[in-house]
Order: C-alpha cells, then sequence, then structure tokens
C-alpha cells in the first residue's frame, strides 16, 4: 500500500462521476520526447480498420534521440488484403485519430505474435525481440 492505493502496474483514469477506468500499464507507456503516448490507445485505433485481426503497438529506443522512443505496430490482418494497401490506410486512419507523435512510425505484418500464458499479445516479448533486431543492426549499442 501507498498512500492508501495498492500499486498494480496499471494507468487509471476516473470520470465526473467517480468512476475509474484501467486505460494502459505503466511498463506499455510509450515516452516520445516527453509526450506519454498509452500503446492500448494506439492499438485501439488499429483495431478500427476492418482488415486488422490482432495489433499491438509497442515504444523502441528511437537511435535518432537518445532518451526518446518510436511508436511500431504490429499487425495481422485478414487473409487476401493488400498488406501495402492495408498499411496505407492504417496510416492514414493513425494520422487522422492520434497526434502526430503518436502515429506509429513503421508497421510491421506477421502472421504468429508471442503470447503471455493468457493469449494476451505479449508486448514485452515483441519488444525485446525488436531491441535484438535493431542491436543487430548496429541501431543500438550492443550493451544497452
Amino acid at each position: 500500500m501507498k498512500d492508501g492505493w495498492l500499486p498494480t502496474g496499471d494507468i487509471a483514469r476516473m470520470d465526473e462521476d467517480g468512476y475509474f477506468y484501467i486505460v494502459d500499464r505503466i511498463k506499455d507507456m510509450i515516452n516520445i520526447s516527453g509526450n506519454k503516448v498509452y500503446s492500448r490507445v494506439v492499438d485501439d485505433v488499429l483495431y478500427q480498420h476492418p482488415a486488422v485481426r490482432m495489433a499491438a503497438a509497442i515504444g523502441l529506443p528511437d537511435p535518432e534521440r537518445p532518451g526518446s522512443e518510436r511508436v511500431k505496430a504490429f499487425l495481422s490482418i485478414a487473409p487476401g488484403r493488400d498488406p501495402d494497401q492495408v498499411r496505407d490506410e492504417v496510416q492514414k486512419l493513425c494520422r487522422e485519430k492520434l497526434p502526430a507523435y503518436a502515429v506509429p512510425k513503421a508497421i510491421e505484418f506477421r502472421d504468429e505474435f508471442p503470447l503471455t500464458v493468457t493469449e494476451k499479445i505479449f508486448k514485452r516479448k515483441l519488444r525485446e525481440q525488436e531491441i535484438e533486431k535493431m542491436k543487430a543492426q548496429g541501431l543500438l549499442p550492443s550493451g544497452g
């Protein structure tokens, strides 16, 4: 307990009637040059596209701005849909619904996602995989 509250790692908001709503996890918040982006908000926009079956947004270190992150989105789309067309439509949707700094800088299509034991997308594992790729490409130092 801390000041009468149980720290759960969740981010919540309270409405004008005093009801609380869980909006994200602290560890899933993305810091873009001091702007806080809730990955769940980006996820919700991604899921608005009718071709999107699974989606996850994560923050990755921005090699051009130390201490800042970039948003990367991962999508699984309906069979038979053109990935290039879906990418363009999703980017347009994100530009319409999100602040410019929260629009994913990259979109990757996947057939499979790492899942938690409760079968939710395992964002931490996605992030770890992407950071390892960035290190292998020399975009990040190997030790950090």
